[in-house]
């Protein structure tokens, strides 16, 4: 399971780019016996140094991965929060995987995985 953050400013959503050029919502894994609410606001914490505030449920996405590695097929859901965090040009970004947070404009959502969170964009204007 994985929770991400659907934060909104003037236009713009705020997103993770990764080293190897993906692009998603804040957010991450849930850990062991931690609720949806508890992981994405230390997710949103931890990757913007902000606090998630007045987070409620947005949407439940599943996806249908397969890992090339383990060679293993496995469904995932994605518990989208929608939110507010003090809005600022840049955040602080602890992560290990060296990601970037920064605001993208709505219109390029279609880069963002999973392809569905376009669809989410047209319905949150």
């Amino acid at each position: 399971m994985r929770v991400a953050a659907w934060i909104e400013h003037e236009d713009q959503i705020l997103v993770s780019t990764f080293p190897d050029g993906s692009i998603s919502l804040v957010g991450g894994r849930l850990k062991f016996s931690e609720t949806t609410l508890e992981g994405i606001q230390r997710e949103v914490l931890e990757e913007t140094g902000e606090y998630f505030n007045s987070p409620v449920l947005f949407a439940i996405v599943e996806n249908f991965l397969s890992d090339p590695v383990v060679g293993r097929k496995f469904n995932e859901f994605l518990y989208i929060s929608k939110g507010d965090i003090q809005i600022k040009a840049s955040y602080l970004d602890d992560a290990p995987e060296a990601q970037v947070i920064s605001w993208m404009t709505k219109c390029e959502i279609k880069l963002l995985k999973p392809a569905v969170l376009h669809d989410l964009a047209l319905r949150s204007t």
